[in-house]
């Protein structure tokens, strides 16, 4: 009786170990990561960037230590959104109520960070 207890609570064991969908563990790094482009010839008044998807309007400030003519154009902070997908965004750059700026991006998200996948990473005006 004893021996077909113990078989039978290692086959629910074994059960349960082999149905458990197991997730690997993830290690994200501490770094920051955000896509950038360089406007040269002029400084933008306003500028945010629209996910193509949705339309939702990300803006950031300027204040990142980045040089006076380099824009952000999306940051970690954006990543939960996008994670594990690759989506399109479009910068808008304006001086004034004018639209001057106006180039789209692929950005792509795993489960730790944004990674940039193409668009102009410079313009000039």
């Amino acid at each position: 009786m004893k021996t077909l207890k113990l078989i039978v609570a290692l086959g629910l064991m074994l059960l349960l170990i082999t149905s458990c969908k197991h997730t690997p563990d993830i290690a994200c790094t501490e770094e920051y990561r955000f896509v950038t482009i360089t406007v040269n010839g002029a400084q933008l008044d306003n500028f945010y960037t629209i996910r193509t998807s949705n339309g939702d309007t990300i803006r950031h400030d300027q204040e990142m230590g980045l040089d006076s003519n380099v824009y952000v154009v999306l940051t970690d902070s954006y990543q939960k959104n996008i994670q594990n997908s690759v989506e399109n965004f479009v910068f808008h750059g304006l001086i004034g109520d004018s639209l001057v700026v106006n180039e789209p991006f692929v950005i792509k998200a795993d489960m730790c960070h944004i990674d940039y996948v193409s668009g102009k990473t410079e313009v000039n005006l």
